[in-house]
Parts: structure tokens; C-alpha cells; sequence
């Protein structure tokens, strides 16, 4: 569970991601299975018209998973340098893959690739999120093994060797698959970003599916409602469903709500830098004074990424015990 933001500007790209390492596990509400039991006969299984138990496989009962948090970390690491090529990786979602850290794996494939040691070759952004995702699907793959592929995000930010204005590739390492590179000067999001969705595009996701929903309901029944009324007054019609029409009587066609309004491509570097820490900072705030379980959270951590001098930490980074303060080492 983690917040991750990247700004790409004319000049720079700019990283963001908070620093809770928070540890989740599926599970099942017993309310949610209590449909498949006969309350009333010692709490065993129903069965249904047919004769049959209406609880038959596995399935039924993993559908109803919920991921909850169970454990957390503090001050973890989630902004990588790929320095000396001008790029930067976050990662969303798993932290270890088996005995090792993602942050781990993440030095070994700079320390094996050819690019890295000798910075040669037309290098790419796609070209290093893709043997970055071989090298991290190695792993994963033989770990995860028995099916289950929980999520791994990484967000790969900066420059190719022959370009001078930034791009972000998605690299999703449960799934095998690299989206991108983009190449476009605006905000990037990944992780958890419900909040910040609701402030930048005036909604989030999820809401964005409930509302169309709640059209299609309205319109089905409008169409139910008019069918009722013109048969009462004997006129005879067919009319047409609501779906029949497509995109016509689609919420979201060519109809957005009031967004935030932003040129991101011409923000300043330091702009981009308070800009990313407003937004991860509002994810943050946001669950912070909610009553989910706080999964994003820590101090924010942020990186930029310029052409000329390539990845540089902009939030300290330090290891201290007690009155002893060292800056951090990668």
C-alpha cells in the first residue's frame, strides 16, 4: 500500500512517495459467508433447490477476500536512484519477494546490467523496464509459484539517452507487463491515489463507476416507468432499452466534472517539488482522518531527475540512533 507521484516538466521529473511499509493479508468478513448457512440448522451449509451444497468450491469463499493491513513499517525506502543513467524507479505494493528486498533486487540488476557499469548504447526508458522487469519476474515467479501474484507497481521516471524531455514507463511485475513509456509533460499516479483523483479530476475511480451505475439504474427505470404509463393510457409501443442507444446516454460522453487546473509541462522544478508533496501529503492526510486503517503514511519521500545532472534525493536522508545522525547510504 503505498502513494506514488511523478510530475515529468520541460525541464525535470520530479518523484514522490510516502515512506509506511504497510504488510496485508486476505481475509474473509464471517458476515459475508453467513448466505451460505442455515442458521437455524446447527449453522451447516444450505443447500439449494437442486439438492446441492450452495457453497461448492473455493471460489466462492476467495471472492469475498478483503486485503487488510495486519502489520506495519516505518521509514521505508520506496524511491530508487538508476543512477548513472538519468533515471529513477518507485515501487507500490510488495516490499520483499521471498528473502529479498525489492530495494535489494533493485541494486543487483544495476550492478549485473551492462548499461549501468558502462552507460553505453542508445539506452531507453522501455528498454530498462523491460530487463528490469526479466530480471524482477525471475524472482517473483519462482516465489509465487501456487497461483497467487500479488501486486508489485513500479513507476521507472527519466530520460532516454537521446532525449531531452522526461518520460514514465509502468512496469507491473505481477502481471509481466511494461505500459509505456509516456512521454507527456503532466502528473502521473500509482498506488493508492483515491484522494488525490477526487482533487486533481474532481473523482475518484470508484466513484466514477458508481455514478454510471446509478445512471444505468435511472434510465432503466425511466424506461419502465414511461412503458407502464403508456399502458395505461392504451397506446401500445416498443420501446427501446437505454443501452441501445451506446454512448448517447453515457454519463462520462464528452462530459467531465470541474478538475484542477494545472500546466504541469511548465512548472518550475520547485513547483514540482512542493506540487508532489501536497499530493502525496493529501493521500496521506486524507486516510489520516479517516476510519480505514492507515496504509499510506511516514514522511514523504522525493527525488528529481534532470538531463544535465541526472537523479539527485531531495528529502533527507539519514540513519540516526539516538543523538548520532549519518547521512544514508544506497
Amino acid at each position: 500500500m503505498t502513494t506514488l507521484i511523478a510530475i515529468n516538466t520541460r525541464d525535470a521529473a520530479v518523484m514522490g512517495a510516502d515512506s509506511l511499509g504497510t504488510m496485508v493479508k486476505s481475509w474473509v468478513d464471517p458476515d459475508d459467508l453467513a448466505q451460505y448457512f442455515d442458521m437455524s440448522n446447527g449453522c451447516k451449509i444450505r443447500l439449494g433447490p437442486d439438492g446441492r451444497p450452495v457453497l461448492g468450491d473455493l471460489a466462492q469463499i476467495t471472492t469475498r477476500c478483503q486485503e487488510v493491513s495486519c502489520s506495519q513499517l516505518t521509514n521505508v525506502d520506496k524511491i530508487f536512484s538508476l543512477s548513472p543513467l538519468e533515471m529513477g524507479v518507485m515501487c507500490a505494493g510488495l516490499a520483499f519477494i521471498g528473502d529479498r528486498s525489492v530495494k535489494s533486487l533493485i541494486a543487483e540488476f544495476k550492478a549485473k546490467d551492462r548499461t549501468f557499469k558502462y552507460k553505453n548504447g542508445d539506452y531507453t526508458l522501455k528498454g530498462v523496464a523491460e530487463r528490469l522487469l526479466a530480471f524482477l519476474w525471475g524472482h517473483y515467479s519462482a516465489y509465487y509459484n501456487d497461483g497467487m501474484h500479488p501486486e508489485l507497481e513500479l513507476m521507472l521516471c527519466g530520460y532516454d539517452k537521446e532525449r531531452y524531455t522526461p518520460g514514465m514507463v509502468r512496469i507491473y511485475v505481477h502481471s509481466n507487463r511494461v505500459v509505456g513509456p509516456d512521454y507527456d509533460l503532466c502528473l502521473y499516479m500509482g498506488g493508492q491515489t483515491r484522494g488525490i483523483q477526487r482533487l486533481v479530476f474532481g473523482i475518484d475511480v470508484d466513484n466514477r463507476v458508481r455514478l454510471m451505475e446509478r445512471v444505468d439504474e435511472l434510465l432503466n427505470r425511466y424506461h419502465k416507468l414511461i412503458g407502464e404509463q403508456l399502458e395505461k393510457q392504451g397506446i401500445k409501443a416498443e420501446l427501446k432499452l437505454p443501452e441501445t442507444f451506446g454512448d448517447e446516454l453515457r454519463l462520462f460522453n464528452n462530459w467531465e466534472l470541474i478538475r484542477m487546473q494545472s500546466n504541469w509541462g511548465a512548472f518550475s522544478e520547485q513547483n514540482a517539488i512542493e506540487c508532489v508533496d501536497f499530493l502525496v501529503n493529501l493521500m496521506i492526510n486524507s486516510q489520516k482522518f479517516s476510519t480505514e486503517m492507515q496504509s499510506v503514511g511516514g514522511d514523504v519521500q522525493i527525488a528529481i531527475i534532470k538531463k544535465d545532472s541526472g537523479f539527485t534525493y531531495i528529502s533527507k536522508r539519514h540513519w540516526r540512533h539516538r543523538e548520532s545522525i549519518v547521512p544514508a547510504r544506497d
